[in-house]
């Protein structure tokens, strides 16, 4: 009995995941230990000094907005619809901006808009440049008016504008709005306070924004903004603070860099884990190539060979490596066994199927004929025209035995026009100087071969629906090779001087259902149509229009190249 290749996978996967779990289970321990005694009060001390500088900082910037307020209050009206300040107060604000701005290395920009007019005095620190401080100017100007709290709040806001991240903090004085900015890029953690072997990433974020970053950014995935305090993830201590004049936090994230003694012995265990893992991953691979990619290249060949009508093709279980590729192989055969009988079949029923139907449709062309003829025999015997009767019963005896002693499907084009010369002379008998018909083939048409009666129920069409006893009615056909997109062959065109096709006619004829033959108006090209497609296996070699001077055209296109096979296998 062959093996099981689960079983075999089983057992590889379940070797390499008790052994990684032994593994990370170790590290995990090593890690835990040096991370909870060391790293992470190292970090909450660090985070802790780093919050209370940007604090201390902040609050110096807010007493220089606090002192410009005053300023403004003393020195010029502030309520609303109170003149706007004169030239000498103005110049002396100006003065105070620049003062306090370069007494401040962290102020970024102060600034004093008068909502009611467009007084603007703003100040910045040398250190921007132009095109930034340009941007700033114009955002604060906009944003002041409607962003704004009490002079008795110390809270701060944090702002991005055009990339670029500010501590704001903006006072209403009665008509006037006086305010700071500070660049939070100002704000890093010193490398001095961390030890020789931490590395720190620090962060300054609003809500879930990061407003600013010192180190790597990525870590702030492993973060979650809205939690405050300490945590340890993935080997990182964190620390999570909100700033008590802010409404921003501070987060520092830390990891050393030289933990020699801990990670000495994971180094080890990782490096006798990956060759443990690796030599299971060959094993693992060549299980896999030998019992698995075999049988399948085994099964590519004979769906390839099935596809290529190769129905006698089968495999040889002996070639399945594993009981589940053996059971796989002998359904494969099973199955193209049944396919090849089920196709035999229905390829066998659809040929009696469709005889049958042609052999349906084309006796349903011939009775009413015959009918008609011996109808006429019987009217002409009144008429006293011994000679007229002659040419009719000769003509309708050649006319008979066309219709019944032509046992094969097809007929050269020639013999269906000698039918059809036939048939005229019985309808002329019948209608003396009503009917006039000629045709024009060239000679190597007329001993192309076409289906049985189709040009004739052509002919018998028109005389159904065209003619009309008041003037002659005038029959043509003519024949040509022809070619276009998806055709080549040669057509035969049956045209008459009659009323032409209605368009209800002419709908119903070209979407009529292959299942619904049996409709008395225009039989006969309904039973064309359906037999060409049955023949040719396609729709478009029947097409009905009328003529622009009036009357019904007919053509029927037979496809030369296929025209020989076809007429072989009927």
């Amino acid at each position: 009995m062959k093996p099981l290749l689960s079983r075999k996978i089983i057992i590889l996967i379940s070797s390499i995941l008790i052994t990684s779990v032994v593994f990370f289970t170790m590290i995990s321990m090593t890690y835990n230990g040096f991370y909870e005694q060391t790293v992470l009060s190292a970090n909450r001390s660090i985070s802790s000094r780093w919050t209370t500088d940007i604090e201390r900082r902040l609050d110096t910037i807010y007493e220089h907005v606090y002192d410009l307020s005053a300023t403004l209050f003393n020195k010029t009206e502030i309520r609303s619809g109170s003149p706007v300040m004169d030239f000498t107060v103005m110049t002396e604000l100006q003065d105070s901006l620049n003062s306090k701005v370069l007494a401040s290395p962290d102020t970024t920009a102060l600034f004093i808009l008068d909502t009611e007019s467009d007084l603007y005095l703003y100040y910045h620190n040398n250190a921007l440049n132009q095109g930034v401080n340009f941007n700033l100017k114009t955002f604060l100007k906009q944003y002041g008016p409607e962003n704004n709290t009490s002079i008795s709040s110390r809270k701060w806001d944090a702002l991005n504008v055009l990339e670029n991240s500010y501590y704001y903090k903006a006072f209403r004085l009665g008509k006037y709005i006086v305010g700071a900015v500070s660049d939070t890029a100002n704000y890093r953690v010193d490398p001095s306070w961390a030890t020789d072997n931490t590395a720190l990433t620090a962060f300054i974020v609003d809500g879930d924004s990061t407003i600013t970053c010192q180190g790597d950014p990525g870590l702030i995935s492993l973060i979650d903004p809205q939690k405050e305090g300490d945590s340890f993830e993935d080997g990182y201590a964190i620390t999570v603070r909100r700033q008590d004049n802010s409404s921003s936090s501070t987060i520092l994230i830390s990891r050393p860099i030289n933990s020699r003694t801990p990670w000495r012995l994971t180094s080890i265990f990782l490096i006798a884990d990956s060759a443990l893992c690796a030599i299971l991953a060959f094993v693992l691979m060549y299980i896999i190539d030998h019992n698995v990619r075999t049988p399948l290249k085994e099964l590519e060949k004979a769906t390839q060979e099935v596809s290529r009508s190769n129905l006698d093709f089968r495999l040889d279980t002996r070639k399945a490596e594993t009981r589940e590729f053996e059971e796989v192989f002998r359904s494969f055969n099973d199955m193209s066994e049944k396919i090849r009988t089920l196709t035999i079949e229905s390829y066998d029923l659809k040929i009696k199927r469709e005889e049958n139907r042609l052999k349906m449709l084309r006796a349903q062309m011939r009775p009413h004929t015959f009918l008609n003829g011996i109808t006429t025999i019987s009217n002409m015997t009144y008429t006293s025209k011994p000679e007229e009767m002659r040419k009719f019963i000769s003509a309708f005896a050649s006319f008979t035995r066309y219709m019944l002693h032509n046992s094969g499907d097809w007929t050269m084009v020639e013999e269906e026009l000698k039918h059809i010369e036939n048939y005229v002379a019985i309808q002329k008998s019948r209608l003396p100087g009503k009917v006039d018909f000629h045709y024009d083939c060239p000679p190597d048409i007329l001993v192309e071969k076409i289906p049985y009666l189709t040009l004739f129920s052509f002919v018998e069409n028109s005389f159904k629906h065209a003619l009309n006893p008041a003037e002659t009615m005038i029959i043509t056909i003519t024949g040509e090779r022809y070619e276009e997109e998806g055709f080549k062959g040669f057509r035969l065109i049956e045209e008459d001087n009659g009323s032409g096709f209605t368009k209800e006619a002419l709908e119903k004829l070209l979407t009529v259902d292959p299942d619904d033959l049996f409709t008395k108006e225009h039989l006969g090209l309904t039973n064309v149509r359906y037999s060409m497609n049955l023949i040719y296996h396609r729709d478009d070699l029947l097409r009905l229009s009328n003529r622009e001077e009036g009357g019904a055209r007919i053509e029927l296109l037979i496809p030369e190249e296929e025209n020989d096979d076809e007429t072989a296998g009927m």
